[in-house]
């Protein structure tokens, strides 16, 4: 009877996995983990490369990948975007300057106002209200 197939990343998948999500490659991750070159060993490079690959198959590695893009990521891009885009608003070209002022405004919007463009408002065509409760005769 096989070995049963791990269902939780371990401490190098995860690895593996947070370090993919901020854009290392592969190479850099083998070297950071194994301390092996493809040119020192290419054979046992090879084998580290085939099983840090494994970890893609496994059920929790976009989960943690994308927890990893959430926590660490988003923030940080999300800073350095915006001080651009604050820089891009005094810009002496026009067309820059309204852009970014409009990317600035669209992204204020929906943190600001977000709640309010969920509410639903229902009106009837013909002005009356229906009586709220259940109906008294069967449905048919």
């Amino acid at each position: 009877m096989p070995r049963p197939k791990p269902t939780k990343l371990d401490a190098d998948g995860e690895f593996y996995t947070r370090m993919m999500a901020r854009g290392y490659s592969t190479r850099e991750i083998i070297r950071e983990l194994y301390g092996t070159e493809e040119e020192d060993d290419p054979k046992k490079y090879h084998n580290h490369e085939c099983h840090l690959h494994r970890y893609k198959r496994y059920p929790d590695f976009m989960d943690v990948f994308k927890d990893e893009i959430a926590k660490v990521i988003s923030p940080k891009l999300m800073g350095k975007g915006l001080r651009v885009l604050t820089t891009q608003m005094d810009s002496d070209e026009p067309w820059l300057a309204n852009k970014a002022a409009n990317d600035c405004v669209n992204f204020a919007k929906t943190r600001l106002f977000a709640d309010e463009d969920n509410a639903v408002t229902i009106q009837f065509a013909d002005g009356s209200m229906p009586e709220i409760g259940t109906p008294d005769g069967e449905e048919e």
